[in-house]
């Protein structure tokens, strides 16, 4: 038992979140391509290459239309005003190439 109970919670409150997610965007008609998919991005810092992973929640393809979606679970994180948030949603946008992002509050 690692880590502490309050961290325990937290990722069995954002596993649940997000297989209620995966609901969600199916009911609303997206195809799931992939969970918890991987994506390497080099962006350049002051003219430098500096390789970097990403994961995001989801990667979901509707109307010929791929775009990454992302889940957020509490009370601060599932919200566009949060900037953290706008600052994960775009960087998935430009590192995925995809069409768009969701941000997904189940």
């Amino acid at each position: 038992w690692r880590g502490s109970v309050r961290a325990r919670v937290r990722a069995a409150r954002a596993g649940a979140g997000e297989d209620r997610a995966a609901e969600l965007l199916v009911a609303a008609g997206y195809r799931v391509l992939a969970r918890q998919v991987r994506c390497a991005w080099t962006p350049l810092v002051d003219g430098r290459p500096h390789e970097l992973e990403l994961r995001a929640d989801y990667l979901v393809e509707k109307d010929g239309e791929q775009l990454v979606a992302e889940v957020k679970t509490g009370d601060e994180a599932p919200s566009i005003a949060t900037a953290a948030t706008r600052r994960q949603l775009l960087e998935y946008h430009v590192a995925f190439a995809v069409d768009g992002v969701l941000l997904v509050c189940p």
